[in-house]
């Protein structure tokens, strides 16, 4: 039985993010002791041309942002009283992913094959995450 569940989700299809909350909740459906830590990475921006022109915190104020959406997100997936850890990472995807579920010690890491709707096969993400974890993973489509 799994306890603790890393929930990857991307913030920009709250849609696919509320199939992989729905699926954990199934999961756990008879463990009251069901710890979900729900994340979400934000990609840093690089040096690029576009860069130049954004603010000087503004990497911050996503993170902020991205925490407040987390937030009113799981409010509305997660029933009552479910033991919910918000995560809001900034990195690269597959390595931030792979550090909490270490840090957190977690039993299982539940994400999509690919964030793109009607995908073919897995994303580049999913592969390195599965590929450099010691944690197992279920990949859902």
């Amino acid at each position: 039985m799994y306890n603790k569940l890393l929930i990857a989700i991307d913030l920009n299809n709250l849609e696919s993010a509320k199939y992989v909350v729905d699926t954990c909740l199934k999961l756990t459906a008879n463990n009251p002791d069901a710890l979900y830590r729900v994340v979400s990475i934000i990609e840093p921006m690089d040096d690029s041309f576009i860069s130049a022109f954004l603010p000087k915190n503004f990497d911050k104020s996503v993170v902020e942002e991205a925490n407040k959406a987390l937030h009113d997100f799981t409010q509305s997936v997660f029933p009552a009283g479910a033991k919910v850890q918000h995560i809001v990472a900034h990195g690269t995807i597959y390595e931030e992913i792979n550090r909490i579920a270490q840090e957190k010690s977690v039993d299982l890491i539940v994400m999509l094959a690919s964030s793109k709707p009607n995908a073919k096969g897995l994303s580049s993400n999913t592969v390195k995450v599965a590929r450099n974890s010691e944690k197992p993973m279920l990949i859902l489509k």
